[in-house]
């Protein structure tokens, strides 16, 4: 069996604190301040009590943080996986994800916790992170054709013969998926290493034990960017038990909130994500010496296998460390870590059935 855990951190309040599980609030207003503008805490609960309504005591609020004066008296905390707020200029603004062109000719997020860019097409680097003037960019080999623009989704029109490149814009990172659709496409030479050009600024990359990879401040010496073990899985069906309903997300869904998870990044009407599929590996990820590269080896099995169905999909993804992490339990991998492995920071706890949770 497998199960994902999130854990979360609340921080210490006056008043009692109440753990909240509301609907993303960037599913509300990109600017709304819930009617508490500056209010004071002490004014924020006298208001509360007048007007019956919860009012957001905005001093307290934090990137993926709200606290809320309730009719009652009370200090309410709703805390959320990923960040629903960020800083522009001084001041407050809703995460909002979907892409828009720069005008330096790359596209970007409206409002990330992150500076993050993709490619607009061409030699420029694929995509370049960064935060508190620590920088991470990777190029593709070869020069890339306009995106296809779609929300937060920027896809990338055959970067190898039958193959897509969708970049989707998160709250705090990115995820790279490739779409391998047919069995030539999978044969070809570039295919058996993805091998892109590594840049930074401020940061040492290194491999983690886990398999995954972590960008260092070179004077802190603490992660400034996390990437977990990369995933890929084709599109056979999986076993699901008895009742279980697989879930589908739209190509241009929208972050909100939650992890960006390969199921959502993959998904489409007719297209399993990781947790559908009846195929599912590591990729594994390599450093270069010069810190100047970043090897991506797909499994060879998913990959070309003969009982492999198309499109495969490969899912590498990156974001800045917060506090709140999953992990999954398997009874065939007892003494395998995966902590924060590639899958869904939301997804509770169940029984997933893939194929990597079985050894051979």
């Amino acid at each position: 069996m497998g199960a994902a855990l999130a854990v979360g951190s609340t921080p210490a309040l006056t008043g009692e604190a109440v753990a909240g599980m509301p609907d993303s609030p960037t599913s509300t207003a990109k600017t709304a301040d819930h009617g508490g503008g500056g209010l004071t805490e002490a004014e924020a609960l006298a208001k509360a009590k007048k007007t019956g309504e919860p009012v957001e005591v905005v001093s307290l609020r934090g990137e993926a943080s709200e606290v809320f004066a309730t009719p009652d008296g009370r200090l309410q905390a709703r805390e959320y996986l990923r960040p629903v707020w960020t800083r522009i200029h001084g001041g407050w603004k809703r995460v909002d994800t979907d892409l828009t062109s720069t005008s330096e000719g790359t596209i970007a997020p409206e409002a990330s916790a992150i500076n993050l860019e993709f490619s607009g097409g061409g030699e420029s680097p694929l995509v370049r992170m960064e935060r508190a003037g620590r920088e991470l960019s990777l190029t593709w080999p070869t020069p890339l054709p306009k995106p296809e623009v779609e929300g937060p989704v920027a896809t990338y029109p055959s970067v190898l013969p039958d193959v897509d490149l969708r970049m989707t814009a998160q709250q705090d990172g990115f995820t790279q998926l490739l779409v391998v659709k047919t069995a030539e496409a999978a044969a070809s030479p570039e295919l058996a290493q993805l091998r892109l050009e590594l840049e930074t600024r401020g940061l040492s990359v290194e491999e983690t034990e886990e398999g995954g990879l972590q960008a260092l401040d070179r004077g802190a010496e603490s992660p400034v960017f996390e990437a977990p073990r990369p995933m890929m899985w084709d599109s056979s069906p999986g076993e699901s038990p008895a009742g279980a309903e697989p879930s589908k997300a739209a190509p241009g869904e929208k972050a909100d909130g939650r992890s960006a998870s390969a199921g959502a990044a993959a998904g489409s009407g007719d297209q399993p994500g990781a947790g559908e599929s009846g195929k599912l590996a590591p990729v594994g990820v390599d450093v270069a010496e010069g810190q100047d590269e970043l090897v991506l080896t797909p499994d060879a099995d998913v990959l070309k296998g003969e009982d492999t169905e198309y499109p495969v999909f490969i899912d590498p993804q990156w974001y800045t460390p917060k506090a709140s992490a999953w992990t999954m339990v398997s009874k065939y991998w007892a003494d395998s870590p995966q902590w924060k492995f590639n899958g869904d920071s939301d997804s509770g706890l169940g029984y997933c059935n893939w194929n990597y949770c079985k050894p051979p």
